[in-house]
């Protein structure tokens, strides 16, 4: 292994300076489909799938309508398609506004070891994706091997620069570090070789988003709008790729050294070994993570439990007279506001969430419509929700696993109680979801558009077999136009 400290940088930089860089570039530019196991493009397809649902799913919360109007500003003229809109935009616009879309009910997919969540990749790396489409062919094969290129590094690279839980408690960001996994998506989709996509990636880590987890306004509230950063990163990403055609020049050793990428992005460590070491032999792309619930991470061990404890009771919300959550101290602390703002604000509520399942709505945007925030029943759930620490729980989500968990009883009104535990949210490597519950999730995130959403389904899990991918993401565009 090849760790970064502080006491070794200088030692490190002789011998990687311009390794990563240049070997990730390389990577991506020259990928071959036929290099890629079935299993890991099979997992890209269901991420491609997934993130699709999902921006389709919240094309029409009131954040969707904010990022369209500022891509119009940004750039209404080109040949990008934005979910929503019968517009056509720039590349950067779109990226912008299709990654604001698809994360806009924090419903999108994840990166996760041993519990640790570590960004939502699909946000930033399908819209730039999607950005690159335009008059020229591009098939099946190629858009899933950008997607692939684009995943393995992203995940790798994240991995390799988490913080010490001391630095994760000064400076973090959730999704700023996609900007790189943007860059290649688009790059390699752009027709970039190993040279041109490096350039790109000096540029990208340039354009990059300060990290801002702990600006997110949590006990002044509504939490801030670009909660995950997966924005910012799409359209530096591409961007960069953009600036990089026109000749822009970028740094040549972004990755590298004592100085490098990890460093700029707040990370105290880095482990250069976990980005390189077998890399297109090991496939990280393949251990990404699903979501379940359209709600903050960190809240779904405690929505399972809840769901699970009171799916056995049997009982009406009614019938609920208090709900006992034991968990680590950041729920406490942070995420138990009974009235929240707005859709983003209530997707960091736990009180507002718990009372979206016991009020039987559906995981969805049905969580977020303004029936839910006018309806009696759903306040009055809330308020009945509180929050204790478990200092065992606190250990294990402030320590170096930061894994979420929770404890759930809830109370009737006969003094009855119904309890349930969770030690880690269903979907990620821990407990991995089943193919069935990921393309059940897509197909009622697809439910209602004009082209029935078993059938882009089947067509997106053989997507290879397109000989152009336009016609059919033009399809789910167009039939996205309406609303839901």
């Amino acid at each position: 292994m090849s760790s970064i400290a502080p006491s070794e940088a200088s030692a490190h930089t002789a011998r990687t300076t311009g390794n990563i860089t240049d070997a990730v570039a390389a990577f991506a530019a020259g990928l071959a489909f036929e290099a890629v196991p079935e299993r890991v493009v099979h997992r890209i397809r269901l991420h491609l799938i997934d993130t699709l649902g999902c921006a389709v799913a919240g094309r029409d919360v009131d954040l969707s309508g904010q990022a369209r109007a500022v891509a119009s500003r940004m750039g209404g003229a080109g040949t990008a398609r934005v979910f929503g809109s019968e517009g056509r935009f720039s590349p950067t616009a779109a990226a912008f506004a299709n990654a604001v879309i698809a994360n806009a009910l924090d419903f999108d997919d994840g990166f996760e070891i041993a519990g640790k969540g570590m960004g939502h990749p699909g946000s930033s790396l399908v819209p730039a994706a999607l950005a690159a489409l335009g008059p020229e062919v591009v098939s099946g094969r190629d858009f899933l091997l950008a997607l692939v290129a684009a995943y393995e590094v992203n995940n790798r690279l994240i991995l390799a620069m988490q913080p010490s839980a001391e630095r994760f408690e000064q400076v973090y960001g959730i999704a700023q570090h996609q900007a790189i996994g943007a860059a290649l998506a688009h790059g390699r989709l752009s027709g970039l070789d190993g040279r041109r996509m490096r350039n790109a990636l000096g540029l990208a880590g340039a354009l990059t988003p300060l990290p801002s987890l702990h600006k997110y306004n949590w006990l002044t509230r509504p939490i801030i709008s670009l909660k995950d950063g997966v924005a910012p990163a799409a359209q530096a990403g591409v961007q960069a790729v953009m600036m990089s055609e026109a000749g822009f020049v970028g740094s040549v050793d972004m990755l590298d050294g004592p100085q490098g990428y990890w460093r700029m992005i707040g990370s105290d460590r880095f482990d250069a070994s976990v980005v390189t070491g077998g890399l297109g032999a090991e496939w990280f792309a393949a251990r990404g993570s699903f979501k379940l619930y359209p709600a903050c991470r960190w809240l779904a061990p405690a929505l399972e439990a809840f769901e699970a404890a009171f799916a056995a009771a049997g009982r009406p919300c009614e019938a609920i007279a208090s709900v006992d959550v034991a968990s680590f101290g950041v729920i406490a602390d942070k995420l138990m506001e009974c009235r929240p703002a707005n859709a983003v604000d209530a997707q960091f509520s736990l009180p507002f969430t718990i009372a979206a399942l016991a009020t039987g709505r559906a995981p969805g945007p049905e969580w977020f419509a303004p029936a839910a925030f006018a309806d009696p029943a759903m306040r009055d759930v809330a308020t009945k929700v509180r929050a204790t620490v478990d200092p065992e729980m606190d250990r294990l989500m402030n320590g170096e696993t930061r894994l979420p968990s929770a404890r759930v009883a809830i109370t009737f009104a006969d003094g009855s109680v119904f309890a349930h535990h969770v030690g880690a949210p269903l979907g990620g490597e821990a407990r991995a979801a089943p193919d069935s519950a990921i393309l059940d999730k897509a197909a009622r995130n697809l439910h209602g558009l004009d082209v029935p959403a078993d059938r882009i389904v089947r067509r997106l899990l053989a997507l290879e077999a397109e000989p152009d991918v336009r016609p059919l993401m033009d399809d789910i565009f167009t039939a996205a136009v309406r609303p839901a």
